[in-house]
């Protein structure tokens, strides 16, 4: 038998509404468009095809001028709406329409708890037969404060949806809609309603761009003014931090064309695609993991048949243009539910590094996975997912413990992360890695400054190549080239570029016409590396090439200290460079000097120490230029 509540009880309520809804009002929307998503889920759970969002602004005295700032904010749909039960549970605090899986929003917190968060007054009047037969009601955060702990019983109100948003509009209202209405705003990030617009509808698009993409839905964005709507209404386009779809809100020249490219993973038919099973209560669940990198005409304006823009300066890095910073402001793994994204997890990404902006991964998951992910109530967050960022699971384990031994240990404890260990593992030390390293191949040579400083280095090494060879000392690349046309060299250096160093083809195309219309003999590129060795050899036809190891620690260590510095660097900041490079470098030597102390065999030990002075003399004919004879 339940327990009865009795009158003496109500002064132990376990929770008192006021202090409730003051509490939930803090309880987190990152900003108004987060809040404003909240509506449309609920619009678009309601089957509507066309969603309003509304700014409504009036003049204020702010010092001296007047100034516009938005008092209202209304969200009107063409969905389903509600009967009078449906309407006061959607206002209640926990209730809403109960765990319906099916559905975007599934915690009953959305429409309360969202508006609450931006005004003191919400109004809601919903229909179902005509918008003059609506419902009203409302939640008030002073009548609250005064003791209130119900939501209004809905009713009829004269004439149904107030005229002014009637007219509002743009169509006749349909026979069945919900409006919701914010009153009393003190919360809303931004003052005029252009402004309030703009700042929400690159998020809106991004959160909904699926529904957006698919005409399932569309969001017009409305500025309102004397009761009017002011020049500059428009429809959200889909903001897609993967840059695949077309037609987005990307500025041109990508705006009406992808400006990333699916990964190379997955097939023909799923493109940049993989996906990983997770089992809940014996059912198996997939996770959809969706990559994409981008094209090299977003980066180089040297692509054949991609130019940039008129205006757009080819010596300006990509970062800095409008399509470059527009991407900057979508770094990070996408977190898709049920269609519809819960937040753009920037955790993944390295803060630092600009180059994080031209990868795009979504990884989408079904509502049945919630808990594993860790949904926040108000869908903007899964906690669990983010804490897996830059997971190193080596610093948890026990001393000599293997990675199964680890989450067998962590099953035991019921560690609620485990079953997204094989996924946050692959995201962070197999794709956004892979991902990485193409994109640094994907400049070389684009830095004016650093390809000057290249060009001389390569110029000075060509001459003491050709003037070796002249002094009759043939190495495999001379003899590689008797007999070999231009075209064919051509071919042979495009081909390693591209397939060993996996470069991308316009970019091997560029490097290799300029090695041959200035006769170049030698190459330096950096590469990824499956070896301990920190650099390799390719020798080809008329061709040198060097290929420093970038997985070897002297890259990060020496060359990367002395080459990748920041135009606004310091003094201070420059002799520390110089400082740690100098001791890699003397720790460079020291390694070889070790090597051969540990040769055992002295005649083995002499050939090391006859190939270090055969380094010593090569050194100084290239650097001094001075042959050795």
């Amino acid at each position: 038998m339940g327990a009865r509540v009795t009158s003496d009880d109500s002064n132990y309520r376990i929770v008192t509404p006021a202090l409730t809804v003051k509490a939930m009002r803090d309880s987190g929307y990152k900003n108004t468009a987060y809040a404003l998503a909240e509506l449309i889920d609920n619009s678009i759970d309601a089957g509507a095809t066309l969603v309003e969002v509304f700014a409504c602004e009036s003049p204020v005295q702010v010092s001296s001028r007047t100034r516009q700032r938005v008092e209202t904010i209304a969200v009107l749909d063409n969905g389903k709406g509600m009967d009078s039960e449906t309407l006061r549970r959607a206002l209640k605090y926990g209730d809403g329409l109960g765990d319906d899986r099916k559905r975007i929003g599934r915690f009953g917190m959305g429409l309360p708890n969202s508006s609450m968060s931006q005004c003191t007054r919400v109004e809601v009047w919903s229909w179902t037969n005509g918008p003059g037969n609506a419902l009203y009601t409302y939640l008030d955060l002073a009548e609250i404060n005064d003791g209130r702990d119900a939501v209004p019983d809905p009713i009829h109100v004269q004439g149904g949806v107030p005229e002014y948003w009637r007219d509002l509009s743009d169509g006749l209202l349909s026979d069945t809609g919900t409006l919701v209405v914010w009153r009393n705003l003190d919360r809303v990030n931004w003052y005029g309603a252009a402004a309030t617009l703009k700042n929400t509808s690159e998020l809106i698009g991004r959160v909904y761009r699926h529904f957006l993409h698919e005409d399932k839905v569309d969001i017009r964005m409305a500025p309102v003014r004397d009761g009017e709507v002011v020049a500059g209404a428009y429809y959200a386009a889909p903001n897609d931090p993967l840059y695949l779809m077309k037609s987005t809100c990307a500025p041109t020249p990508f705006d009406d064309k992808p400006m990333f490219e699916p990964f190379n993973m997955g097939n023909e038919n799923e493109p940049g695609v993989t996906y990983f099973p997770i089992t809940v209560e014996g059912i198996e669940h997939k996770v959809k993991v969706r990559a994409a990198i981008a094209r090299p005409e977003a980066r180089r304006p040297d692509v054949a048949d991609h130019p940039w823009p008129a205006g757009a300066s080819p010596n300006k890095d990509a970062g800095n243009h409008p399509w470059g910073k527009h991407a900057g402001r979508n770094i990070g793994i996408s977190l898709v539910r049920q269609g519809r994204e819960l937040d753009l997890d920037s955790s993944w990404a390295i803060g630092y590094d600009p180059v994080e902006r031209w990868w795009g991964v979504e990884v989408e998951f079904p509502p049945a996975l919630d808990e594993i992910f860790g949904v926040t109530n108000n869908k903007q967050t899964a906690t669990i997912f983010s804490s897996l960022a830059h997971f190193d699971w080596q610093a948890e384990a026990e001393a000599d413990e293997t990675f199964k031994a680890f989450k067998d240990r962590l099953a035991e404890l019921g560690d609620p992360r485990l079953q997204l260990f094989d996924l946050a593992l692959y995201l962070e030390t197999k794709l956004l890695r892979t991902m990485r390293r193409q994109l640094k191949q994907q400049t070389v040579g684009r830095r004016k400054s650093k390809k000057r400083h290249d060009d001389e280095v390569t110029s000075k090494a060509t001459d003491a190549v050709k003037r070796r060879r002249d002094e009759g000392h043939t190495g495999k690349t001379d003899q590689l080239e008797d007999g070999v046309t231009n075209q064919d060299k051509r071919q042979e250096q495009v081909d390693a570029l591209t397939q060993r160093h996996h470069l991308d083809e316009d970019t091997a195309q560029s490097m290799v016409d300029e090695a041959l219309e200035k006769d170049w003999r030698v190459r330096w590129i950096s590469s990824y590396q499956d070896t301990h060795a920190f650099f390799s050899i390719d020798l080809m036809a008329g061709m040198l090439q060097v290929i420093f190891n970038n997985s070897h620690p002297l890259h990060d260590q020496l060359l990367a200290v002395l080459e990748e510095v920041p135009e606004d660097a310091t003094d201070s900041d420059l002799k520390y460079r110089l400082r740690r490079a100098a001791d890699t470098f003397k720790l460079l030597l020291f390694s070889w000097a070790r090597m051969e102390d540990e040769i055992p065999n002295d005649r083995q030990r002499e050939k090391i120490a006859d190939a270090r002075r055969d380094w010593g003399r090569y050194a100084r004919d290239f650097i001094d230029g001075e042959a050795d004879e």
